[in-house]
């Protein structure tokens, strides 16, 4: 069996992972997984620290810890059983959450057809034609980048979509990843597209002797 594995994802600047459960197993020694808040509040101060140049005015570091809090609670929610990382470039900032996953292969499915599928690459509900690119991974090989505008159905707004997709195939083992991000600010998705770019090329699959424990900063 094989795991989805975003090597050394926890260093990764400008992302915050947020854990699976509270106390996540394999971080039952690390205080700051432990709950929902202990975690928020741990980010919201390292990420003050990380902007020495810039200090926090009074109430901004409670502010991070209940945004960064909210993500923890509900930003799971939305695609369940997903990992979910944060990207947040600056303590200011409202988080913008990616959601990963590995997604299992129909049976007969091409890889083409899948892939196209899993990132509404075809999508009709789309505003205007979605934007549909070859994105190459060091880990995952050739998968695909498709940036949709569409309009929300439960606030009417115009968001955008952004996904990534691969089939990982090895030996008896395959199954599709995905990475899925959206956001009702669409500069908000393009300012941060290098780095996701970025994120996106360190997913890989790892057998479960390889896996990495993951750890914090």
């Amino acid at each position: 069996m094989s795991w989805l594995n975003v090597k050394h994802a926890m260093d990764l600047s400008p992302w915050i992972r947020i854990p699976l459960m509270w106390p996540e197993p394999s971080l039952e020694d690390v205080e700051e997984a432990q709950t929902p808040e202990a975690w928020a509040r741990y980010f919201a101060e390292g990420l003050w620290e990380d902007f020495a140049s810039e200090k926090p005015e009074p109430g901004e570091v409670d502010l991070l810890t209940n945004i960064l809090l909210m993500y923890a609670i509900r930003a799971p929610a939305a695609f369940p059983d997903f990992e979910v990382f944060l990207h947040l470039p600056h303590p200011r900032e409202i988080p913008l959450p990616a959601y990963v996953d590995l997604v299992e292969i129909e049976e007969g499915e091409d890889r083409k057809t899948a892939l196209r599928e899993l990132t509404h690459a075809d999508a009709g509900y789309a505003l205007e034609p979605p934007i549909v690119e070859d994105f190459d991974s060091p880990h995952l090989g050739a998968g695909l980048r498709v940036l949709r505008y569409y309009q929300d159905e439960d606030s009417n707004e115009v968001h955008v979509g952004l996904r990534y997709a691969w089939r990982y195939e090895k030996g008896t083992e395959a199954a599709d990843v995905l990475i899925i991000l959206a956001d009702p600010d669409a500069g908000r998705i393009l300012r941060a597209l290098d780095d996701v770019d970025e994120f996106a090329r360190t997913i890989r699959i790892s057998p479960d002797e390889e896996v990495d424990t993951w750890k914090s900063s």
